[in-house]
């Protein structure tokens, strides 16, 4: 546990040397997101029966929550190829499951920071996110499972490219097709069955009948569980291959 904690206050270190950017960039799309689609809409569009200011934050919650966690395996990979100091990792006798327990546990707080921002902007606009305390729940599992995913790809791809070519054609399609700034019933079948099994529709899902107060079937939290032992069982695995 010591080991783990100690990865993980390593990378709290760096985040407390640039809170304040942090904080802003964790602010800024958010905030662009509302206007653009929020405000510029207001109460005059409905979406699966409510204003789509209140459809829209939760997806924003679940797709900030995949962005800012996954950004662990950019993280990784600038150790990795260019500053070189993931070998440190390796070499300390931390062991695999407590290097990727400690990163896993360092991206999803970065998750979880931009889930206090949006809810922070959420009251501000009127709306609720903490309406039932449950919403935490497919929130923390949304952070873990891509903050592990993070660490995943960060620990398989080649080179700092392979990294951007994996957000490009993986992450910025999820967070368009994901129940986030749409339902996914618009979309074409084909389209529509592929985001019913990828791993951000269920956290939008989630996230949103928590904050609406509507009735949220097990499998969804069960679902984000899986992934979340996937990925973080691959990443261990990977870290081993790569001590080996």
């Amino acid at each position: 546990m010591s080991a783990t904690l100690a990865v993980y206050q390593r990378g709290l270190l760096i985040v407390k040397r640039r809170v304040w950017r942090e904080l802003l960039g964790l602010t800024i799309s958010p905030l662009l997101y509302a206007v653009a689609f929020g405000w510029g809409l207001g109460d005059q569009v409905m979406v699966e029966g409510v204003p789509y200011l209140s459809f829209m934050l939760p997806g924003l919650i679940a797709l900030s929550g995949m962005n800012q966690s996954f950004g662990i395996g950019t993280e990784l990979n600038i150790a990795r190829f260019v500053n070189r100091v993931f070998e440190e990792f390796l070499l300390s006798p931390a062991g695999s499951f407590r290097i990727v327990a400690g990163n896993v546990l360092y991206g999803a707080t970065k998750g979880l920071m931009s889930f206090v921002v949006l809810a922070l902007i959420g009251v501000s606009l009127g709306i609720n996110p903490l309406a039932s305390p449950m919403v935490l729940v497919p929130v923390t599992l949304n952070c873990l499972m891509f903050a592990a995913l993070g660490v995943l790809v960060a620990l398989v791809v080649k080179t700092h490219r392979d990294m951007s070519n994996f957000s490009t054609f993986v992450i910025t399609p999820m967070a368009f097709l994901s129940n986030t700034f749409f339902s996914i019933d618009k979309l074409p079948p084909i389209l529509g069955g592929f985001a019913r099994v990828i791993p951000l529709t269920h956290s939008s899902i989630a996230i949103r009948g928590y904050m609406l107060g509507r009735a949220v079937p097990a499998y969804h939290l069960l679902i984000l569980a899986v992934f979340f032992v996937v990925f973080f069982v691959l990443a261990v695995r990977q870290v081993r291959l790569a001590v080996d």
